[in-house]
């Protein structure tokens, strides 16, 4: 038995052990000292030699291990650390981004119901009042706008790629913008759209007020989200439609294809949405998810609307943005609805008197707008 332990003891010192001889040789040097090292002072005289040698070496190679695991736990230590500063780095840019462009956004102070045409505000300081329904397009570090009816820019413009622009659309009016990565939106009647004028971050952002149909470019890599009231709307690539007026307590998105996720941003609330689904939220509140008739939700992106029992009061409402007209029912009565197509390029005079034929009311023209008085009710 002695002799095989110092044959082992010497493979040991020679460097020549495999892994599990190593562990035998250093658990039996342990065991030694644990009986205060009675059994290893036993030893004979002759192995004096071995047994100093052998308790140097292990020693020095317990150091040695010792000195390599504080070293790689230092080391991963400060990888750690590191780790966490990048992404609490870039964490804090990510919120910067968030924060800033949402500070921009509410610092405006612009009267929708004021305006007569669009505008463009670029960087709160150069604006541009666009006709009708014009286009604008972001290619590189042009601004190309469309005042025509032909498909084609009629207005070149340079701008900062690290600025911020205002598409701001009033009543009676329609607007569509493609944005520097290749997503387009279309904004409805008293709406409001604030972006970067080059998406350079690790997400694209943009701010609503209003209602806007989204196309996006698909990236992956490069979320879109929209922000509108206190929610955050997530997208990679998809096309949904958004409602959030400021005079209406509901804020309404409705998904056309693809995906997209919504976080409240006050009790955190989350909501993901599939195709043919719509989420409406108010502030505070769960979200409510619904199916739809997608038509419905988007139809006005078209040119017409399509609805099925629609309150008269909010199909009223919808108009009176469209055509910038005032439009008042008489006896304020909330149990009235209406289903049908109508199309907005008629005359507001059209419309409201195909309204007025299948409600039971009277269209009256006045110097305020129109007034729908019922039929019983009319001197």
């Amino acid at each position: 038995m002695k002799h095989q332990l110092e044959k082992l003891v010497k493979k040991y010192l020679n460097g020549q052990c495999s892994e599990e001889e190593r562990r035998q040789v250093e658990d039996w040097y342990e065991q030694l000292n644990e009986d205060d090292g009675r059994a290893f002072s036993a030893w004979t005289d002759k192995n004096t030699n071995l047994k100093d040698s052998l308790l140097t070496k292990i020693t020095i190679d317990k150091k040695r291990r010792t000195r390599t695991l504080v070293f790689l736990r230092a080391a991963a230590a400060i990888i750690i650390l590191i780790s966490i500063g990048i992404l609490f780095k870039l964490s804090i840019k990510e919120t910067d981004s968030k924060k800033d462009l949402l500070q921009y956004a509410t610092s405006e102070n612009i009267n929708i119901k004021g305006l007569k045409e669009t505008h463009l505000i670029m960087d709160k300081s150069n604006s541009f009042t666009l006709k009708e329904n014009a286009g604008i397009a972001y290619k590189g570090d042009e601004l190309l706008i469309n005042n025509n009816s032909e498909k084609r820019a009629d207005q070149k413009l340079k701008m900062d790629e690290h600025g911020y622009s205002t598409l701001v659309v009033p009543y009676g009016r329609r607007a569509d913008v493609l944005l520097a990565d290749g997503s387009r939106v279309w904004l409805n009647s008293g709406s409001r759209l604030v972006y970067p004028n080059a998406f350079k971050g690790s997400k694209r952002e943009v701010y609503l007020q209003g209602e806007a149909f989204f196309e996006v470019s698909h990236n992956k890599k490069q979320p879109f989200h929209v922000y509108v009231k206190d929610v955050d709307v997530k997208v990679l690539g998809t096309s949904f439609n958004v409602r959030a007026y400021s005079d209406e307590k509901n804020l309404k998105t409705t998904l056309v294809t693809g995906s997209v996720e919504l976080s409240a941003e006050h009790n955190k609330n989350v909501a993901r949405l599939i195709p043919g689904r719509m989420a409406s939220y108010e502030n505070g509140s769960q979200f409510n998810i619904h199916t739809v008739n997608t038509e419905i939700q988007t139809s006005w992106k078209s040119g017409y609307l399509f609805l099925r029992n629609e309150p008269l009061q909010n199909l009223l409402k919808t108009l009176e943005r469209y055509y910038n007209v005032p439009v008042i029912l008489e006896d304020n009565e909330e149990n009235r609805y209406f289903s049908g197509r109508l199309t907005l390029q008629n005359d507001v005079k059209e419309v409201i008197e195909i309204i007025a034929l299948t409600t039971g009311y009277h269209s009256l023209k006045t110097e305020r707008g129109w007034l729908l008085r019922k039929i019983n009710n009319q001197e």
